[in-house]
C-alpha cells in the first residue's frame, strides 16, 4: 500500500470554464472521504480507497488516500503516474443547465486535465518541487512547506 496526498482540484476561478468545474462553496464542502480511487476513471477496478479530503489554504481541493493495487502503487513511486482527477456526475436540464454537480470519485492519471492537480506526498515524502529560474526568483517550492 502506498499513502498519498495531493491537489483533487485547483482553487476556484471567477468564472467556471466547464461544468464539472467546483466553485469555492463547493470546494468548501465537498467530501471525498470514502469515495473510490480509481486509475484514469475505469470504474471497473479500484486502485484504492480516498481517506478524506479538504480545503488547502489557498482555495485548492486537497485530498489524501491509500492505493492498495500494487501495480498502480509501483506507478506512483516511480512518478509515471501522479496527476489526481475527480470524476464528476452532473445533473442537467434540457437547457443544459446544471442542478448537480457530485464526486462519484477520484483517479490517479499520468496527466490531469486541470492544472496543479498532483500528488505532491507520497508515503510521507513530499515528491512534487518547482524551481523558479529567473534572476529575481532563484528559491525552490516545497508544497509541504505552503500548507
Amino acid at each position: 500500500m502506498v499513502a498519498i496526498r495531493g491537489v483533487a482540484h485547483p482553487p476556484a476561478d471567477r468564472v467556471r470554464r466547464d461544468a464539472s468545474d467546483l466553485s469555492r462553496a463547493e470546494i468548501s464542502t465537498t467530501d471525498l472521504g470514502g469515495r473510490p480511487l480509481l486509475f484514469e476513471h475505469d470504474g471497473g477496478h479500484r486502485v484504492g480507497t480516498v481517506l478524506a479530503s479538504w480545503e488547502g489554504l489557498r482555495g485548492e481541493l486537497r485530498m489524501a488516500a491509500d492505493v492498495d493495487d500494487p501495480a498502480i502503487a509501483a506507478r506512483v513511486l516511480n512518478g509515471s503516474a501522479r496527476g489526481l482527477s475527480l470524476g464528476t456526475d452532473l445533473v442537467q436540464n434540457t437547457s443544459g443547465c446544471t442542478l448537480y454537480r457530485g464526486q462519484a470519485e477520484l483517479s490517479v492519471c499520468e496527466e490531469p486535465r486541470r492544472g496543479g492537480c498532483y500528488i505532491d506526498t507520497v508515503d510521507g515524502k513530499n515528491v512534487l518541487a518547482r524551481s523558479n529560474a529567473s534572476a529575481a526568483s532563484t528559491r525552490i517550492w516545497d508544497s509541504n512547506k505552503t500548507r
